[in-house]
């Protein structure tokens, strides 16, 4: 049986003039059904381009990603826009709302494409933002929201489908702490529903809300394992040297 998200040597290199970037270096990790899992690294360490391989928007250069046992670098465009819409839910730091929609019809963005009736999709969209506690704002544009309201918009619409995959890229960093705790519950919650989680950041005290840590390094995979562990933290050889700066008299 194999993992819901499998990376197999995968490789994701850029020509940037004549130098050659390697953006994932050989990586290779499997996420199963359920879990809740943190990429972390910082910037450039190649996390931005796992979640868009594990997104299906893009594809490796070498190596082999398998979604629910599907080969994702065989599938031609249609198909990946297919596997997008059937399997993932996407949360995004900026929110990505439509500013001249309600938020019932910035929630039933998906089902449109998906060809669902107007009375299921509105059905459907209001049991989403109730449940993201949004209920009595059905018909409120997004500039009549705070951003934890915005955000909690873009969960519900991710939800609408009730995809097995709750992708969020860095979903707090537009927020201030407490609503990004109170978006961090949120995945919690989706995560004890069945949900699979998988969390982009940077941020090690966003990482560790998750269960398990991998975390990415110049493409390359330095840590895979339990968020609660010691060894699960930055370890001081792996942070970029910075000269001490002398101290003001």
């Amino acid at each position: 049986m194999s993992a819901l998200i499998e990376f197999d040597a995968v490789c994701k290199y850029y020509q940037m003039g004549d130098t050659t970037v390697k953006a994932a270096d050989h990586i290779t990790m499997k996420i199963e059904k359920g879990e809740f899992v943190a990429i972390v690294g910082q910037s450039g360490s190649g996390k931005s381009t796992c979640m868009n391989i594990i997104g299906c928007l893009d594809v490796p250069t070498h190596g082999t990603y398998r979604l629910n046992g599907r080969d994702v670098g065989k599938m031609n465009r249609n198909e990946l826009a297919a596997i997008r819409n059937e399997m993932l839910g996407f949360i995004f730091q900026q929110y990505n709302l439509l500013p001249k929609l309600n938020l019932m019809e910035n929630v039933e963005v998906p089902l449109v494409y998906a060809g669902i009736s107007r009375a299921d999709r509105h059905v459907r969209a209001r049991e989403v933002l109730e449940q993201v506690g949004l209920g009595d704002k059905l018909k409120n544009r997004p500039n009549q929201l705070s951003g934890g309201q915005q955000q909690r918009v873009s969960i519900a619409r991710a939800l609408v489908r009730n995809p097995p995959v709750i992708l969020a890229d860095e979903p707090t960093g537009a927020l201030d702490s407490h609503t990004g705790r109170e978006v961090l519950g949120l995945l919690q919650q989706l995560h004890k529903q069945g949900h699979t989680v998988v969390l982009i950041t940077h941020d090690n005290s966003i990482a560790v809300q998750a269960d398990r840590i991998i975390r990415l390094e110049d493409g390359q995979v330095v840590y895979d394992g339990d968020s609660h562990a010691p060894e699960a933290m930055v370890q001081p050889t792996l942070l970029p040297e910075t000269p001490e700066k002398e101290e003001q008299a």
